[in-house]
């Protein structure tokens, strides 16, 4: 996966583009000591530009660069517009005047809440380069997506449930905000999905479709060639006397036990790249 790139410079508006009365404040982030209004979606945001610097170098040098003569004041703050969700911005804003807005978010919530919780601050962040808040919702995700075998384990130890209609968000979310370090083991859960549910869905690309059904199709493959064989290709020894091709056989535990490398895991089965590869890219 590419590096996301970089984020288009905020404008100032020039006074003469648009009309106040079209605009709407927030109800909660319009501070009247604000020092300069960001409009997202109509809504605007009078908040305090050293704090909004303070976490992204992309607002921080925003004022530095050279504006138009004639750009619009509202209640004596410059006004800035920017092509984004209102409810994300919101969310953001939350995040960076609440140093406890994290901590609102049970540990034990159900996926579909923490994708919502976090979805909008990890757009607006990753856009912004606003790296704490970024790498912060990386964290809360990855502990529910984990890029180590013993961190899977560790999530399927707690018996945490994964919805289907969850599991498909957190694909182009992780695709659309650089974070392929949560790919894999959102992809493989994906395969458990039922087929025709899988294609129905109107939250998945076709190519991530297609990524899961391959996926699906190579996990059976290596079923039958390693881990499963014996269901697949069962010869009785010679010496048998209980019958047991007639009697159900043990599911298979030891995953441990077939000793996969590094690179086969790195590999993997959906087209990913290798696993230093992908933290590279994420670069958190």
């Amino acid at each position: 996966m590419p590096p996301a790139p970089s984020p288009p410079q905020p404008q100032l508006i020039p006074s003469v583009a648009k009309d106040r009365r079209d605009y709407h404040k927030h109800p909660d982030f319009y501070f009247t000591d604000g020092s300069v209004i960001l409009i997202v979606e109509r809504i605007s945001f009078r908040i305090h530009q050293t704090v909004l610097s303070r976490h992204s170098d992309v607002f921080a040098g925003m004022w530095e660069v050279p504006q138009p003569p004639r750009v619009d004041n509202i209640d004596g703050c410059p006004t800035v517009e920017l092509a984004d969700r209102a409810c994300d911005f919101a969310d953001t804003l939350k995040a960076i005047y609440d140093s406890f807005h994290f901590d609102s978010l049970s540990g034990g919530c159900d996926l579909a809440t923490l994708i919502t919780f976090v979805s909008g601050i990890l757009r607006i962040s990753t856009k912004y380069n606003m790296v704490k808040l970024r790498r912060k919702c990386i964290s809360l995700l990855s502990e529910k997506f984990p890029s180590t075998l013993a961190g899977c384990n560790a999530v399927l130890a707690q018996q945490y449930q994964y919805v289907p209609c969850a599991i498909v968000r957190i694909i182009p979310l992780a695709r659309e905000n650089n974070v392929p370090s949560i790919l894999p083991w959102a992809y493989y859960l994906c395969t458990h999905i039922a087929m025709d549910e899988l294609l129905a869905n109107t939250v998945l690309s076709w190519q991530d479709k297609t990524l899961c059904l391959v996926g699906k199709e190579r996990l059976w493959e290596v079923q039958k060639s390693a881990t499963h064989n014996l269901l697949f290709d069962f010869a009785r020894a010679p010496q048998c006397s209980a019958s047991c091709a007639s009697k159900p056989l043990e599911p298979y535990l030891d995953w441990q036990a077939l000793h996969v490398c590094q690179k086969c895991v790195a590999a993997g089965f959906f087209q990913l790249a290798s696993w230093a590869d992908i933290h590279k890219d994420q670069d958190c």
